[in-house]
């Protein structure tokens, strides 16, 4: 029995992007004849993926996200746990078995295409590269970074036990499946700020003058969603030229910030991550939704969400205060 017989009944619901569209189409996953068959939900034959090409090129939440090409034209996302597991064991039977030499020239062959990388493909894809391969702990120290360099530059507000605890309190009803660091700061030129790894940041002037809680709910979730995307990570990265990222790939080695983050513009791909956030938790979205065209960005909202309530802190007014202090 082939690796491929031993899963060939096994179907599970995906979501499929296509180049150029922002939203996910559902689908039917299964397998072929060493392929990734999607179809739609009326078992419409929509495309296939080789599987020897299927790759893993990151995580959203619980699910699996994989592309079958370099330029990533079109991605999968799988959520289904026996079908991840399926995926990764046939991908790694139908791979060609490493020669005995494999080993020994490995790192030879890691330099030499990290070398390639720079000679030939563009700084986006370097970019991209050196963002994928990033660790988490990489990540959550130089979120560390970022940090001091805002708390050196700008000041931070709510420092005291009553505003950290009001900051906590809002976080915890915000993100209930996912803690989130949210700091304030005194003189922060902008609004809001993505950091890498599980942290935003508020100017105070925007706290104190947030008219409801539910404005500023929605600025914490798009910003949540950039960091779930990586957008500050990879910006960090970009900051450091094409060299200086192929040099972070040869040693492992990520350079602090030189600076205080820029704000980033929100792409069509941050909203959606953002809508379904806050429709998982039957949240309000029109205040996304006008926020997104102020950014050009058509952002669809589904009739359920007119029925859904605002976002509600009943400590809000205690953390404005506080935070004004």
């Amino acid at each position: 029995m082939t690796a491929i017989d031993k899963f060939i009944r096994l179907e599970a619901v995906g979501y499929w992007f296509e180049a150029g569209r922002q939203e996910g189409r559902e689908v039917i996953v299964s397998f072929g004849d060493a392929t990734l068959q999607l179809t739609s939900l009326k078992d419409q034959p929509l495309t296939h993926w080789s599987l020897l090409a299927t790759q893993r090129i990151g995580t959203r939440g619980e699910a699996v996200i994989y592309s079958a090409d370099p330029e990533q034209h079109e991605i999968l996302e799988i959520e289904d746990r026996d079908m991840i597991r399926a995926i990764s064991a046939v991908t790694s039977a139908l791979a060609p078995a490493p020669s005995p030499r494999a080993g020994r020239w490995f790192w030879r062959g890691a330099l030499l295409g990290v070398l390639a990388l720079g000679l030939y493909f563009t700084p986006p894809v370097i970019t991209k590269t050196a963002t994928m391969l990033t660790p988490p702990a990489r990540i959550e120290t130089l979120s560390e970074q970022v940090q001091n360099r805002l708390t050196t530059d700008f000041g931070i507000a709510c420092a005291g036990w009553q505003g950290q605890h009001a900051l906590a309190g809002f976080s915890a009803k915000l993100f209930p499946d996912a803690p989130v660091k949210i700091l304030v700061f005194t003189d922060q030129p902008n609004p809001v700020l993505a950091l890498p790894g599980s942290a935003i940041s508020f100017s105070r002037s925007v706290v104190e003058q947030a008219e409801n809680p539910q404005n500023l709910a929605t600025l914490a979730a798009l910003a949540k969603a950039m960091s779930d995307n990586q957008r500050p990570l990879a910006a960090h990265i970009e900051a450091l030229g094409p060299f200086g990222a192929l040099r972070y790939l040869i040693s492992g080695t990520l350079p602090p910030p030189k600076a205080a983050p820029t704000p980033l513009t929100p792409s069509g791909e941050d909203f959606i991550v953002a809508r379904e956030r806050l429709s998982a938790q039957g949240l309000s979205l029109f205040t996304l939704q006008k926020l997104a065209a102020e950014y050009g960005v058509g952002l669809p909202i589904a009739p359920v969400g007119q029925n859904a309530a605002p976002f509600t802190f009943e400590d809000f007014g205690t953390l404005q205060n506080i935070c004004a202090e």
